[in-house]
């Protein structure tokens, strides 16, 4: 595969890079403190995908976003500045983040080359990443009640926060194509040394390239990772404890454990997601952990936009599932039945109240509820209700509270939330890590979006880890909860090429 971007720099646009390094060195001499200078051009670009797997370092962070349904795709790679809050850490994390974004946003300089005219939104600095599933380990106090597995012993493998503003970024919109580079500016630096560096990363973006993908891989073995006891035996000491009154639903996941003869190419599994799944979002998020985050999720957890002095807010509630047809009216008679299934709009609708929930607990006003409808993806359907709300709030930061109260949500955690998710992380067989949890994007303009990170797994060289999730109700058949999670392994197990 080929890469050639055709951009040509003149001397003005040199010569305006150099003034706004000079005016940030300026203010940071001023201040006595670092300064975040973000610059953004018009650029040309027809494969972001591809321009990721060319351009970026394997050391350095890494993250992709393409969302179709709003023809927006994010490609960025390394770290002007970054945030990691390590699992041992019980600060609350939300917080941190919402610091680390005020740290770096409020004295930061954005700027743009005079000539292109851009938009807020285009110009604005992005902060990049994700949360992990749990915070920490279960509360006992809350769970008392509850049996613990033998030898059990909480693991974290993963940190609970990794935000970072990546180095260069290129953005497509309906608009068009942007490129923003980040530099964090010390009072000590010259305009000189500091353009140097910058042309340097553009003129590497801008030179032809090609990217020679790892040789075909073959599958040779798929484990599931085991706990104490089997899949199956959780499910049923779940439905005991649902008909005991413990808790109303839990969703509980399994991970399978997928070995190759050679290493996988990350970015060759996200193509094949990316194309098989056009309705879902595409992401991949590697931070210098040698592990590779991926997936191609349908279900956004919190989207979001500043409107003047109030936020306009999106949540789907997400659950209740069935497989595809074969032909197209036994398709339509598999929607029909999801659709009048009285255990999955029972699960369905504690997702909706749970996310309703929360956000009035917020203080948002939820707008009239849409109808609940089908979601249809290539190997599987979702009872989907879309959920928007407004609130009044002039601090866009306020988001991350809002996403605070939001996960997990009913559809990935359980009812009552701090119940289930105890039952989940003392007889789930491994950390989920970032699996199911929110990962995305938001930005200076007050925008953004988290996804919640299903459908989705880890590639650490030759070995993939892979995760697929049910929600246990009342009448649950433990088969067919197994079946269920069997049909939404198959995206990743394809995409792996074990399918």
């Amino acid at each position: 595969m080929q890469l050639r971007q055709s951009i040509t720099y003149s001397r003005h646009d040199s010569k305006s890079l150099h003034d706004w390094i000079a005016k940030a060195i300026a203010k940071a001499q001023i201040t006595g403190s670092a300064i975040l200078l973000s610059y953004s051009q018009i650029w040309e670009c027809n494969n972001s995908l591809l321009l990721l797997a060319s351009k970026s370092e394997v050391d350095q962070p890494r993250f992709y976003w393409e969302q179709p349904k709003e023809n927006f795709t994010i490609a960025a790679s390394g770290s002007a500045v970054e945030i990691s809050i390590p699992h041992q850490d019980v600060g609350d994390r939300f917080e941190s983040a919402k610091k680390f974004i005020r740290q770096y946003l409020d004295q930061a300089i954005i700027a743009q080359n005079p000539d292109f005219n851009l938009l807020s939104s285009e110009t604005a600095i992005h902060i990049l990443g994700a949360f992990s599933f749990y915070h920490e380990h279960f509360n006992g106090e809350i769970c008392t009640d509850i049996p613990i597995p033998p030898n059990y012993q909480p693991l974290l493998e993963f940190p609970t926060l990794l935000f970072f503003i990546p180095k260069w970024m290129v953005r497509h919109s309906l608009q068009r194509c942007t490129l923003t580079l980040n530099h964090y500016i010390q009072p000590w630096d010259t305009a000189a040394a500091v353009l140097e560096q910058m042309e340097a990363l553009r003129s590497h973006l801008d030179a032809s390239s090609h990217y020679q993908a790892p040789t075909v891989h073959e599958v040779n073995k798929i484990i599931e990772v085991q706990g104490s006891q089997v899949w199956t035996e959780i499910v049923e000491r779940a439905l005991n404890l649902i008909n005991q009154g413990h808790f109303q639903k839990v969703v509980l996941a399994r991970a399978l454990d997928v070995w190759a003869d050679r290493d996988f190419d990350p970015f060759q599994v996200l193509h094949v997601l990316r194309c098989e799944y056009p309705e879902c979002i595409s992401f991949l998020m590697d931070c210098g952990m040698s592990k590779t985050f991926l997936g191609a999720t349908p279900e956004v957890v919190l989207q979001f936009k500043t409107q003047g002095d109030r936020l306009w807010l999106r949540s789907d509630a997400l659950a209740g599932s069935i497989g595809r047809g074969k032909t197209v009216r036994e398709d339509l008679l598999l929607a029909d039945h999801l659709l009048h299934s009285d255990k999955d709009r029972r699960e369905h609708n504690f997702v909706i109240r749970s996310i309703c929930d929360r956000l009035q607990t917020m203080g948002a006003a939820i707008d009239p509820q849409v109808n609940t409808g089908i979601l249809k993806l290539s190997n599987v359907q979702h009872l989907h209700t879309p959920i928007t709300a407004q609130i009044d709030n002039s601090d866009w930061l306020i988001i991350l509270d809002i996403l605070q109260q939001l996960h997990p949500t009913a559809a990935v955690g359980g009812v009552p939330r701090d119940r289930a998710v105890c039952f989940m992380q003392q007889w789930e067989a491994c950390d989920r890590g970032w699996y199911a949890a929110p990962i995305g994007w938001l930005n200076s303009n007050g925008e953004g979006t988290f996804g919640v990170g299903i459908r989705s797994g880890y590639i650490q060289g030759d070995r993939a880890r892979i995760f697929a999730g049910a929600g246990i109700v009342a009448n649950s058949q433990v088969e067919n909860e197994q079946s269920e999670t069997t049909i939404k392994f198959a995206a990743l197990l394809k995409a792996l090429g074990a399918l």
